[in-house]
């Protein structure tokens, strides 16, 4: 087995495949590469076939850095739409005097994963809040562990959204030949990459601003308490520049990075910005006030819907840590004295600087790198996410289904499953994993034909002469 463990960010600007391995100093990025985004908005996949072709370019790079191939990766979700709800549960133990173990802890989250919810969701991430047991009210995962008591009472905060979002990814990690080791949430594994532990155990916000979208995590005591994705991001602000200031996308992406400013009263007045072209012809002008105007007012939407968020988790006065800023805007000027001003709260930027070994790749120390970080970090030492290790879990129960069945439902704990029907459903799986088997086959010996024809057309098409060939030949006889 590989010392390493590999992470997928699936991100709007770019796709990042970082790769870790863990140390008695910590963890190290021993690779890291990333490529501009092709098919993915708002962190949603929209065309598999580009995404597909940039993870395996990404992969190959890292396998070829490596000089070992990398067969499974953990990813990160996003997308425009989260939800959240709160779930209570409680759980008999059958031998009240035994020990809680690490175990028994882990399988009641596990089932929350299997939640039913309505139409087409899926439970992204189960995170529980407290524990209670006959003697003791809400207690901690750390504190629960070696206690006894005939029953278990436990609070879960459930974040879910669309099946989909989950099932593209998949599909992207089956064309490219890759299995799943855990899918966490992109906020948390952000959370994780740039928050220290005082700020987690305090209580503070972080707020990562990427291209389609703001995501927000809030963490207090080490534990999740809340995450919101906000539908919009740095696109939004670059759409806003092209459209008031009558510029391309282009140069409205460029003078933004260059020249933005989140706040009017910093711009210098009476000074233009000349935008020429490669071939020194002008492709417009524009005025830095007016350009810092058109940036403040998007980024105060963004921060406006923040506070929101944050006001609507019930820990505006609990989160003493202030709030973290990652994410491209990160790089805006003067976005801390924004960020403050209608957050009310304190505002530092961050990167992943102090969460991982020194010793690691350069570039996993920029803030674009944050989530794809966190998700390596979260795959080898979790502390914030309490994500399905589908590949533990493949090991240890060789008839557990395939990554493409990683959320469904199950019976609830209290359901006593008959020896036959638990028979009769393994022999189902494998009915329907022999069947899957003989249609992949199927499938590639029927793409083998189509390439043994075209190889076959190719060679009778070389052989036949051309137009010109037998234009000649006839003159030569004349």
């Amino acid at each position: 087995m590989s010392r390493y463990a590999a992470a997928l960010d699936f991100g709007s600007s770019k796709v990042a495949l970082a790769v870790g391995e863990k140390l008695p100093t910590g963890i190290r990025i021993v690779s890291y590469h990333d490529a501009e985004s092709a098919g993915i908005e708002c962190g949603e996949i929209v065309n598999d076939f580009k995404v597909e072709e940039t993870v395996r370019a990404l992969v190959e790079q890292a396998a070829a850095e490596l000089h070992e191939p990398i067969e499974s990766v953990s990813i990160g979700l996003s997308g425009r739409a989260l939800h959240s709800k709160d779930l209570p549960c409680t759980i008999n133990r059958p031998n009240p005097k035994a020990y809680i173990t690490e175990d028994e802890v882990r399988e009641i989250t596990r089932k929350r994963y299997n939640a039913t919810l309505e139409g087409d969701e899926v439970v992204f991430e189960a995170i529980p809040q407290s524990y209670s047991t006959e003697d003791r009210i809400g207690i901690t995962h750390d504190e629960l562990i070696g206690m006894v008591g005939g029953r278990i009472e436990a609070g879960f905060k459930l974040f879910y959204g669309r099946k989909s979002i989950v099932d593209r990814r998949i599909t992207v990690l089956d064309k490219c030949g890759l299995h799943l080791d855990k899918a966490i949430l992109s906020p948390i594994a952000s959370a994780r990459a740039v928050l220290s532990r005082p700020e987690m155990e305090n209580g503070v916000a972080l707020v990562d601003i990427g291209k389609g979208s703001t995501e927000v995590a809030i963490v207090k005591d080490n534990i999740v308490r809340h995450v919101a994705i906000i539908p919009f991001g740095g696109d939004s602000v670059t759409a806003d520049i092209k459209n008031e200031l009558n510029i391309t996308a282009r140069w409205a992406e460029i003078i933004k990075i260059e020249h933005g400013r989140c706040c009017e009263e910093y711009a210098v007045e009476n000074k233009k910005l000349v935008l020429k072209n490669e071939n020194d012809i002008v492709d417009g002008e524009v005025e830095l006030i007016l350009l810092a105007r058109v940036i403040e007012a998007r980024m105060s939407e963004i921060f406006d819907a923040v506070r929101y968020v944050i006001d609507q988790s019930g820990y505006a006065q609990k989160i003493s840590g202030g709030v973290v800023i990652t994410g491209g805007c990160c790089h805006l000027d003067n976005i801390i004295q924004l960020a403050g001003a209608l957050l009310g709260q304190k505002v530092r930027l961050a990167a992943p600087q102090g969460s991982i070994d020194s010793n690691s790749q350069e570039a996993a120390f920029d803030v674009y790198a944050s989530t794809a970080v966190g998700l390596v970090l979260e795959s080898l030492s979790p502390m914030l996410s309490h994500a399905i290790d589908h590949k533990k879990a493949v090991e240890a129960q060789p008839a557990v289904p395939s990554a493409q069945t990683l959320f469904t439902e199950e019976k609830p704990e209290e359901e006593e499953e008959r020896p036959s029907a638990r028979e009769e459903r393994r022999q189902r799986k494998e009915e329907e994993r022999q069947r899957k088997e003989e249609e992949r086959l199927r499938k590639e010996e029927a793409r083998r034909q189509k390439e043994e024809e075209r190889r076959r057309a190719k060679e009778a098409e070389a052989n036949q002469p051309s137009i010109w060939d037998t234009l000649f030949s006839k003159n030569d006889k004349a």
